[in-house]
């Protein structure tokens, strides 16, 4: 009986890891074709780079790998000690203060260069026109 609780917990394994590499496929062929932007990934709402949010990506990564390289190592979930639990939720919280200061001084600061956003409460993204000079000849 033990064994086939193995052979079992062992297809599941494969099956996870196959449906997440098919994922992990399908994003990067979505990339690769432009049917997914992933521009404003670590960028704010005015097309300015955002260290808080990058941080907080970074963060993330390094203790999601971290943990599963621990379970695979290990066979089993390891304790998560309570200074990364903090950590991540101070990286979490420097996000959430950085996007409520962003908030309560909305339209004070330029929007970035070569930024397609839409501007609040707008329909049309944010275009410089074209100067148009005549050609004398």
């Amino acid at each position: 009986m033990k064994e086939n609780m193995e052979i079992i917990a062992k297809a599941c394994e494969i099956l996870a890891c196959l449906f997440l590499g098919a994922i992990g496929v399908i994003v990067l062929w979505k990339i690769f074709i432009d049917k997914m932007d992933l521009e404003y990934l670590i960028s704010e709402d005015n097309g300015h780079a955002s260290m808080a949010k990058f941080q907080l990506l970074i963060f993330t990564f390094v203790i999601a790998i971290s943990l599963v390289r621990l379970v695979e190592a290990n066979n089993e979930f390891p304790e998560i000690k309570s200074g990364v639990l903090t950590l991540l939720g101070i990286s979490a919280s420097t996000y959430a203060v950085g996007k409520g200061i962003q908030k309560s001084g909305e339209g004070t600061e330029p929007v970035a260069p070569n930024t397609p956003k839409t501007p609040p409460g707008g329909n049309t993204p944010v275009v410089k026109p074209k100067e148009n000079k005549p050609i004398e000849g």
